[in-house]
């Protein structure tokens, strides 16, 4: 009998002790999900499409008032600058982020690989146009020099 009384005091305070639990218990350890975007870069994206096999993948990550980007390209010639831009699919605008500029050397023809990958401090309006979906990356080359592949940033999650 007292091996049951035992047994049911034991179960009760197991019960009230997980009745009393949150369920947000530990979750305050995890981290938030990086605030990332990406743009896919090709010349049909160019407000006069262009004709090539380059193609490419920019990367933005968000961290405080910084930026961490990274550009990988594939079967380009000569490239030589890369931007970040303030503008609408089809629109071309002006520098808002220089990525790749000189005195950077252009890639050789037919590059493939990873142009840069990098960090650079950015202003809360900047931030604010690339949450707003209104930026893109644009890759030019000395062929193409208004632009031989871009793509618009847009958040990834």
């Amino acid at each position: 009998m007292r091996g049951r009384l035992m047994f049911g005091v034991g179960t009760l305070a197991a019960a009230l002790a997980a009745g009393s639990c949150k369920d947000d218990v530990g979750l305050t350890s995890i981290p938030p999900a990086p605030e990332r975007y990406i743009a896919f870069l090709s010349g049909a994206n160019e407000p006069t499409p262009i004709a090539t096999a380059a193609q490419g993948l920019a990367t933005v990550t968000v961290n405080g008032d910084s930026i961490h980007y990274r550009i990988e390209l594939s079967n380009i010639d000569s490239a030589f600058l890369a931007h970040i831009h303030h503008g609408a699919a089809g629109t071309s605008s002006g520098v808002i982020v220089p990525l790749y500029v000189s005195p950077r050397p252009s890639t050789d023809l037919n590059f493939s690989g990873l142009l840069i990958d990098s960090t650079v401090a950015v202003t809360a309006a900047i931030l604010a146009q690339i949450r707003a979906d209104t930026t893109y990356v644009n890759v030019h080359t000395k062929v193409n020099q208004a632009g031989e592949i871009r793509g618009q940033l847009f958040r990834f999650q």
